[in-house]
């Protein structure tokens, strides 16, 4: 047997063989094989090899091999395929690279039919692949009140088509590409030509051109290996369900990227505007949208920094406190045996734990415990003793402040940087407090998303474009009868 010797190009050096081909699928017990004679003046046989599961089992029966059955009753026409007769299997056929060796064993996984001759060298494909798959649905990650309820699935032909069908339009160009020696990932990127900057589109390529790993395990895994910095603690790419808001991120100069297997798409280059916009927003009138931004915004702010100043103002700034709020605080806490600073850890902690487990529970109900069970157990709390009702009013705030936020993503990088937060308040006071605030947001500006600022456009600052991203524009104001946003 004649050792695979590789090339630079994932081409070998010799053909492959099909005692090589069986060798290598032997352990495989998914993969089905089928012989089938050939009559004529010499024995012929046709071997078939398939993957269980993937391939369309009616075609395979009733259209693939009678067309081997019709060419048993005509010997005499030749295995080559060149061949031009109508029933000839090289019209269904196709020739594939013998040298190509992972091409091969690709196509098999991806759910072709590989057939060899026994009088030929060479291995052809049929694809009749169906591999399991869902319809589309309404995606779990975005609630739709007024706008189209088909989300994204995992099946990546799918998901361009939904795209498609609302970009009716050649200035859409996509693009595929595969990540990943095992897994052989397929992705595409997705870009208008007539809005995307080109230098933007040949970044994307470049950086999905250098990724040389073994397996790709889905869109999260690739928006980390996409991101200007490795470390960022914020999500740099959009992370979105439905196929409408790809479309809307298209049409303002935004590349989206759709992994095979994910039921997701990432949207770039990303700021932190955008991940506090939602799907919905095309679809609902301006002033409400408007409302709802201002409010998102809101809860951002309310959830990074409330627990941090209320602890700091209240452990060490009391004389900012107005005198009546500060003898109900003080009053309050008579008898606890915990200081502000752990009653807030106990509280957020305790929300987290919640909200975590809201997400593990069926979702009628997890939102539900999340919220309600952590405000039932905090009021058991203070019937014991072990906290004041002000400390878990502010904790409240701060985690229903986090439910506003769209991105998850978002959401988690806020956890945590309320933590650092209240740490330097806790030990600094309100110049900790200050600490953190600027700190965090030198941080924010300091980051790029495939060159583009993070905080654009308020930093750098453009009041114009600042207030069309916070405040939606109706339809008719919009260029083009677009809106801005």
């Amino acid at each position: 047997m004649q050792k695979e010797e590789p090339t630079g190009d994932n081409h070998h050096r010799y053909p492959l063989t099909i005692e090589q081909f069986r060798e290598r699928i032997r352990p495989c017990n998914d993969v089905m094989e089928q012989t089938v004679h050939i009559g004529g003046s010499r024995e012929r046989v046709a071997y078939i090899y398939y993957c269980d599961g993937l391939i369309d089992s009616q075609m395979y029966h009733l259209g693939l091999l009678p067309t081997l059955e019709k060419w048993r009753e005509t010997p005499e026409t030749p295995l080559s395929p060149e061949g031009s007769q109508a029933g000839h299997p090289s019209r269904i056929f196709v020739p594939l690279d013998a040298c190509d060796h992972e091409h091969i064993y690709a196509r098999l996984f991806a759910g072709s039919v590989i057939v060899t001759f026994s009088d030929e060298e060479g291995f052809y494909e049929c694809n009749i692949a169906n591999q399991p798959a869902r319809s589309p649905e309404e995606s779990s990650m975005e609630l739709s009140l007024k706008g189209p309820r088909d989300g994204f699935v995992e099946q990546l032909s799918v998901n361009i088509a939904l795209v498609r069908k609302r970009l009716r339009t050649p200035n859409l160009h996509i693009e595929y590409h595969k990540i990943g020696t095992d897994t052989q990932t397929e992705i595409a990127i997705l870009h208008m030509a007539d809005q995307a900057p080109p230098g933007l589109v040949d970044e994307v390529r470049r950086r999905i051109h250098s990724l040389h790993i073994p397996s790709l395990n889905g869109a999260g895994e690739l928006e980390e290996r996409l991101a200007d910095r490795p470390l960022a603690l914020f999500p740099l790419l959009d992370y979105v369900g439905r196929p409408d808001f790809v479309m809307q991120s298209l049409m303002k100069g935004r590349f989206a990227i759709l992994v095979d297997g994910s039921p997701a798409a990432l949207i770039g280059p990303g700021n932190l505007l955008l991940l506090i916009k939602s799907p919905e927003d095309t679809h609902l009138p301006f002033y409400y949208v408007s409302l709802e931004r201002l409010l998102r915004l809101l809860g951002l702010l309310l959830s990074l920094f409330l627990p941090g100043f209320w602890v700091a103002l209240s452990s060490y700034n009391t004389d900012q406190v107005p005198f009546t709020l500060l003898a109900t605080v003080t009053i309050s806490r008579i008898g606890l045996p915990l200081s502000a600073t752990m009653e807030m850890f106990l509280m957020l902690t305790l929300f987290e734990v919640f909200r975590e487990a809201g997400v593990r529970l069926p979702r009628p109900v997890g939102q539900t415990v999340s919220v309600v069970g952590g405000l039932i157990i905090g009021d058991a709390a203070i019937r014991a003793g072990m906290t004041s009702p002000t400390m878990l009013v502010v904790a409240a705030v701060s985690a229903v402040s986090t439910f506003t936020l769209v991105n998850q993503s978002l959401a988690g990088s806020v956890s945590l940087f309320r933590i650092v937060i209240l740490i330097l308040s806790s030990i600094l006071g309100m110049f900790g407090f200050f600490v953190g605030m600027f700190g965090l947001l030198l941080y924010m500006c300091s980051l790029e998303s495939f060159g583009q600022p993070y905080m654009q456009p308020i930093a750098p600052l453009r009041i114009k474009d600042t207030i069309s991203s916070l405040l939606q524009k109706p339809w008719k104001l919009g260029s083009n009868g677009r809106r801005r946003s």
